[in-house]
């Protein structure tokens, strides 16, 4: 399901979320409101990677999309039984680092890391597998958008572990068995767990959901192969996603960028944070274009 690269980064601590904590259809959402200036009542679904809400880089990303395309934007929490812990980042950045076989404490601190590791990951692989909590987040999705007044769109973006369902939603209905579709326009950075090409195929053409991929090139979750192999069958199919058959999408490779660079990139790293800008602002086009 993840690769190494999904829980290291990070923490971006430099500012305060501006959003609020509301109930909505039976869970604690952070919501983030855009300028009073606007009018528009589109709303942005955001969907977390694998810290979910504990880190507070989803919140203050959340809040500069409310801000720069004037929607409002809801950060639920997806992940069954929450997102992984913070402490897992350094103990990632721990087996990261290059130890000579004669550093006897180097080893012991790595040896201490794996077991640590293994604390971590197996009761979160075990509880949050994206596709089993697909149910749960298309009932969501779909409470959300009945709520919303005629004219509102709603669309979703996704980081990581929040990037299959940002991608699996595209291929649902508003309501089961309906022929109207539930999202209007999708972002994905980095996702995980997608069964590419496949899934990306069907985010772009079973409802013409408009989707923009936001790509790492230096991704071992999800391989440029991969990326490469669904844009190919997608020209055969729809065309270039320049509205052919009613289809628009868009693939751009971060060069350079790691799994995660979109949510967490280090700050000092040039590449991976001018990377995560461009990132944000594709995003923030894309969806004042569609929504």
């Amino acid at each position: 399901m993840s690769c190494p690269d999904c829980f290291k980064g990070a923490i971006h601590s430099h500012s305060t979320p501006t959003g609020h904590i509301e109930t909505l259809f039976g869970k604690e959402t952070y919501v983030a409101t855009p300028p009073s200036t606007s009018t528009s009542t589109s709303t942005i679904l955001f969907c977390c990677d694998a810290f979910g809400l504990n880190i507070i880089n989803n919140k203050l990303l959340a809040d500069q999309y409310a801000t720069l395309t004037g929607f409002r934007v809801l950060v639920p929490p997806l992940i069954p039984g929450g997102g992984i812990s913070l402490a897992v980042m350094s103990v990632m950045d721990t087996l990261s680092d290059k130890v000579a076989w004669y550093d006897i404490f180097g080893q012991l601190r790595r040896i201490v890391a794996i077991l640590l590791a293994i604390r971590y990951f197996a009761p979160f692989m075990m509880r949050a597998n994206p596709p089993k909590a697909m149910p749960d987040i298309l009932a969501f999705a779909r409470k959300v958008k009945a709520s919303l007044p005629p004219g509102a769109k709603l669309g979703v973006c996704g980081f990581c572990w929040g990037g299959y369902p940002a991608t699996a939603l595209c291929s649902e209905a508003a309501v089961r068995g309906g022929g109207e579709r539930l999202i209007d326009a999708s972002f994905c950075a980095h996702p995980s767990a997608l069964k590419a090409p496949e899934m990306i195929v069907d985010a772009v053409t079973k409802f013409k959901v408009p989707y923009s991929l936001a790509h790492a090139g230096l991704d071992f979750n999800l391989t440029s192969k991969k990326v490469d192999e669904g844009e190919a069958i997608l020209r055969e199919k729809v065309g270039r996603g320049e509205g052919e058959n009613g289809c628009w999408y868009e693939f751009k490779v971060y060069e350079g960028c790691h799994h995660g660079f979109a949510a967490r990139a280090k700050p000092g790293d040039e590449v991976e944070m001018k990377g995560a800008e461009e990132a944000k602002y594709q995003a923030v086009e894309w969806f004042k274009r569609w929504l």
